[in-house]
């Protein structure tokens, strides 16, 4: 588990069920997600049940930020690669919780833990030029841009 003043990122747990049921299924944030139909409760049960693997072995993980007890979004690296010391980054926090700072203190402890657990030397993620929001989050940690919707933070 991951801590800063006021949130926690920690591993998705069975009863995380139906905040990701209603998270995933959010079709305001499918153009970003890359998700094109929605998601059966079984399909996410089953996704929980796996989402404790090893990240070396998924080569994903998904934290849930958490704050005061509940889920208010997810933090995920994804396309991690041990040999190149990378991963990806994709952020989420439902709608009510935006614009609160939890984005970056969820980005801030995720940069931490890739550089000093995992020994990562970079990380990406993919914005969309129109998601301000995410551009102001990701460029105020020093991502930059290497071309048209891709950043890069090198350690």
């Amino acid at each position: 588990m991951l801590v800063s003043a006021e949130i926690k990122l920690r591993s998705l747990e069975d009863t995380d069920l139906d905040f990701l049921f209603s998270l995933e299924n959010d079709k305001s944030i499918w153009a970003v997600s890359g998700t094109a139909e929605p998601f059966s409760l079984a399909d996410l049960a089953n996704y929980i049940s796996h989402a404790k693997q090893d990240i070396a072995i998924a080569e994903q993980f998904r934290f849930v930020i958490d704050w005061k007890g509940k889920a208010i979004g997810c933090i995920d690296l994804y396309e991690y690669n041990f040999k190149k010391q990378s991963a990806g980054i994709g952020i989420v926090i439902l709608k009510a919780y935006r614009r609160k700072g939890f984005a970056k203190q969820s980005l801030t402890l995720l940069i931490k833990y890739a550089w000093e657990k995992l020994h990562l030397k970079q990380l990406h993620t993919g914005i969309f030029l129109d998601n301000k929001a995410s551009l102001a989050l990701f460029q105020s940690l020093d991502f930059e841009m290497v071309r048209q919707n891709n950043y890069v933070l090198k350690r």
